[in-house]
């Protein structure tokens, strides 16, 4: 009987690594993808704290300035430039290199190119918008002064009348509040692409906003912050309504 089975088995012919070619099969297509799926939605995460972070530093900015759209504009530009430090890296020769502090280190180098490439990106992938104080807080508490429209802030809490426009008091409309929209890249290859035309479909429903986020292979994220405001802010082109 035993010679008989072993005869049988010679017959067969043997496969030998089948499971293994299976498994590089199921990897490719499935495994591989998923792992480029997990780094880019970690990239995204990056991406988003470090919006939050420049947004409140925007916010500070603007309230230590009267709602200064330059000095919002400029903070925020700060704040969002260590996302093109590897590029920024590239420019200036340190290639795959460590950044390095201070005396003679490639820092400066390093940031003072990511800041003026963030500079000049955020002119199309970031917005401001300021969302308190209102167009209305500024007719019921607003005082002209050097031909420019600007709300007090001393004496904020010795009148807590509510404004019969804004339906606030002065306390309230002087809380800065401003979102800031951002594109942030999508870096990975094939997922880039997978991510794009999947949130661009229409079911997905997006924004026309959204949609030139998309068609810059970028995705839309949104960012606030409120802080309260020290000097007399100026009705500014930022504040939506």
């Amino acid at each position: 009987m035993n010679a008989t089975r072993k005869a049988i088995a010679m017959a067969i012919p043997q496969q030998y690594g089948q499971g293994t070619i299976e498994f590089q099969i199921i990897a490719a297509m499935i495994l591989f993808p998923l792992l480029l799926f997990v780094v880019q939605i970690g990239l995204l995460i990056m991406a988003k704290n470090t919006l939050n972070v420049a947004t409140l530093n925007a916010a500070r900015a603007g309230a230590a300035s009267g709602i200064g759209e330059a000095a919002m504009k400029d903070s925020l530009a700060f704040g969002l430039a260590p996302l093109n430090a590897t590029k920024a890296k590239v420019a200036v020769g340190v290639g795959t290199g460590e950044i390095t502090g201070g005396m003679g280190g490639n820092y400066p180098a390093i940031m003072g190119a990511a800041l003026v490439k963030t500079r000049a990106e955020n002119m199309l992938l970031a917005r401001i918008t300021v969302l308190n104080p209102t167009r209305k807080a500024f007719q019921d508490f607003g005082q002209d002064k050097a031909g420019k429209r600007v709300i007090p802030v001393t004496g904020v809490y010795d009148n807590g009348e509510v404004g019969p426009t804004s339906r606030q008091t002065r306390a309230d409309a002087l809380l800065l509040k401003i979102e800031v929209r951002y594109c942030a890249e999508l870096a990975i290859p094939i997922i880039n692409t997978i991510m794009r035309e999947v949130l661009s479909s229409p079911w997905s429903g997006p924004s026309a906003d959204d949609l030139i986020c998309y068609g810059l292979e970028r995705m839309p994220m949104n960012s606030q912050a409120v802080v309260r405001i020290t000097v007399p802010p100026v009705r500014t082109a930022l504040i939506r309504s």
